[in-house]
């Protein structure tokens, strides 16, 4: 099973730059909250439309956050939406969303860790 969140793979798509990982990090999970309200609202009115451009923005926030759980499910559900294949809809959004609510979670620890040791 993958990780949570890849500090060392972070770290990388930073172009080795710690503090802007982290800060990274810390900002997609800062928006997690408001962004997991928006993907639940709109799948709850059944507004497809709008929840693909959601997922789409949540996909595109873990390009530089390696949250590789996260990263994975929100891609399958953005191709999903995407080829109007709605039969596992509920289970795939509900899949994003318990991904989401974990890094929500657990982030706060990752930012506690010294990322420096990660290089």
């Amino acid at each position: 099973m993958s990780k949570t969140l890849d500090i060392q793979q972070s770290i990388v798509a930073a172009n080795g730059n710690v503090s802007l990982a982290k800060e990274l990090f810390s900002m997609l999970l800062n928006d997690l909250d408001v962004r997991l309200g928006q993907i639940e609202t709109s799948f709850r009115n059944n507004d497809l439309e709008v929840l693909s451009e959601h997922v789409h923005k949540l996909y595109g926030a873990t390009a530089y956050c390696i949250v590789p759980k996260l990263r994975k499910s929100a891609e399958v559900l953005e191709d999903v939406l995407r080829q109007k294949e709605h039969s596992q809809l509920t289970e795939l959004v509900n899949d994003v969303v318990d991904k989401m609510k974990e890094i929500i979670t657990t982030g706060p620890n990752y930012l506690e860790v010294d990322w420096n040791d990660f290089q």
